[in-house]
């Protein structure tokens, strides 16, 4: 009975840990992006997307909160998020590519693995550099 108990009461704490980190982030950058982009291979329309940039990823979500993509990223620094923070493309004809976050309570940004498609396209020509500034973040009850 003691190891049951026991069991369960480590797998609460476990189910607990894994949720409180979940909750109390506040980081992320928020913006509307007004053209569709590609992150990991799935092209994503124009809209509202929050950027959460956590250690060596970024995950991707919509206005309702749905996770769409989690993403490798590295750190990367020498530039300043500003008060809301900044999402930087990389841009070729037709396509975009996500290719930075900077949260502004980060002290580093993240930097995304740039992906085949993109390094064929970067042969072709060079990209162009397109940057969002975040929105503030709205006080959540």
């Amino acid at each position: 009975m003691k190891k049951q108990m026991f069991f369960v009461a480590s797998l609460c704490s476990a189910i607990t840990l894994t949720v409180i980190p979940a909750h109390a982030q506040t980081g992320g950058v928020r913006s509307q992006v007004p053209f569709k982009f590609t992150v990991s291979g799935k092209t994503l329309p124009a809209g509202e997307y929050t950027m959460i940039a956590g250690s060596n990823q970024v995950r991707i979500q919509d206005a309702h909160g749905k996770m769409l993509a989690m993403v490798l990223a590295n750190d990367v620094s020498g530039r300043s998020p500003g008060d809301n923070g900044q999402i930087i493309f990389h841009c070729y004809r037709d396509y975009c590519f996500l290719s930075e976050i900077w949260a502004p309570a980060e002290l580093n940004g993240r930097q995304l693995l740039t992906s085949r498609r993109e390094a064929g396209l970067a042969k072709e020509q060079t990209a162009k550099y397109f940057a969002l500034v975040g929105e503030k973040p709205q006080e959540r009850l």
